[in-house]
This record gives C-alpha cells, structure tokens and sequence, in this order.
C-alpha cells in the first residue's frame, strides 16, 4: 500500500453561515464523524485539502493531525460548489480498522482499446466508480480494467474483471456488472436522433408547443471511455 496522506486539523468554534469568513481566509470547515457519537467540528487548510483531492484521496483513509492526537480516518466524502469550484466542505469519519466497510473506489483504465481505432465503433464507460467491501486500510487506490480486449462489438469489462491497484476488497456492485462496454456507434447515434425527434401534431392557429428536454447518454451516466 502506498504511504498514507497527511491532513491537520483543528478544533472548529465558527458555526453556522459564519463559516463563510472562514473560506474567505482559505480555511475549510469539517466534520469529523463517528457511529454512535456526536459530530466534532474542525477546520483544515483549502491548500492542502485541495491537494488530498487532487491524488484522489476521497475514500481513502488519511492520517488527521489534530493537537491532540494523530489517527487515521476515512476522507469520507468531499462538497465542492459547482460555480467556483472551490471547496466547501469536508466530512471526515472514524472507523473500526478491524472491520470492512463499503466504499465507492474510481475505475482507471489500462492498456489500449482496439475497437476505438475503428470509427464504427464506440467504446462506452458506464460505471466510473464501483462499490467494494474492504477493510480501512486496504480500500484500493482505483480499480484497474484492462481495455486491451476489447476489439468488437459485444466486447466488454465488467466488475467481475477488474483488479486492485493496490490493497484487497470484495465487488458490493454486481460481478456481472457492465463496466465498459464495445457498441456500434450508428447504434448509440440513430437513439440520440430518436430522443431528439419530436411528434408532429397539427395544431389550432394560436396554440403553443411546449417539450420536454431530452435525456442525453450522458444524462444517463455513459459516457465515451477516455484514455483508450
């Protein structure tokens, strides 16, 4: 496993929207969580906060420093508003080492797809996380597929093929899960066409027309597989 990251925190005493002056001074407020027991309120550094998303800590158990104590904890999950996108929030949790818990680790992918160099063809990505039972401090890095077989249509990669970067864990998601999937590309585009087209109807001189907006494949979570 590879060294564990490093985050300082302090005790929290700002409430409430105050927090706000607080994210102006590049403090971020958190909480950190435990099963049974109240919320302690904390604050870490945006600066390296930031960095912890970088590498793609969320998930991943991280050493706090706090004054009193150096202990490790889940980087549970992370808020990030989505018009600066900047950091709001951060929820850190205690957990018991000895016992596994469930977990969303990301999807990277390995190798080279044969069929994304075939301009009929169409490598999709549904899955970008997938949910795993591991213990604390053998939550995985990511999870590796390996694209290099997938040549034709019907080809793919389902949970059940994925392997540990690093640590071990048990697939929660179903093994029979489709992960990355081959399809015809005329297929996906003549569905987005069928999505797009709206009825005709004959309409009284005066009336409006209104309509839904569509649902895109991305709407609906599959998006084309990068890096292949």
């Amino acid at each position: 496993m590879p060294e564990r990251q490093r985050l300082a925190a302090e005790p929290r005493t700002v409430l409430g929207k105050k927090v706000r002056r607080l994210r102006r001074e590049g403090v971020i407020p958190a909480n950190l969580v435990q099963a049974g027991h109240p919320s302690i309120a904390m604050q870490v550094s945006e600066r390296e906060l930031a960095e912890l998303v970088r590498v793609q800590a969320t998930g991943q158990l991280v050493d706090l420093e706090s004054p009193d104590a150096t202990e490790p904890v889940l980087m549970d999950s992370v808020d990030i508003d989505t018009l600066t996108n900047r950091l709001v929030h951060v929820t850190l949790r205690k957990v018991d080492l000895t016992r596994p818990i469930d977990v969303m680790v990301r999807v990277s992918l390995e190798g080279h797809a044969p069929a994304s160099d075939n301009a009929e063809l169409l490598v999709l990505q549904h899955l970008q996380e997938v949910e795993v039972s591991a213990l604390p401090a053998e939550i995985p890095s990511s999870l590796i597929a390996d694209i290099s077989g997938l040549i034709d249509i019907g080809d793919e990669v389902v949970v059940g093929d994925l392997r540990a970067e690093d640590g071990s864990y048990e697939p929660v998601d179903d093994p029979e899960a489709i992960v990355i999937q081959v399809t015809a590309a005329r297929a996906v585009e003549e569905e987005e066409e069928e999505e797009l087209d709206l009825e005709e109807v004959p309409l009284e001189e005066g009336a409006e027309v209104t309509a839904e907006a569509p649902e895109s494949a991305d709407a609906a979570g599959e998006q084309p597989a990068t890096g292949v």
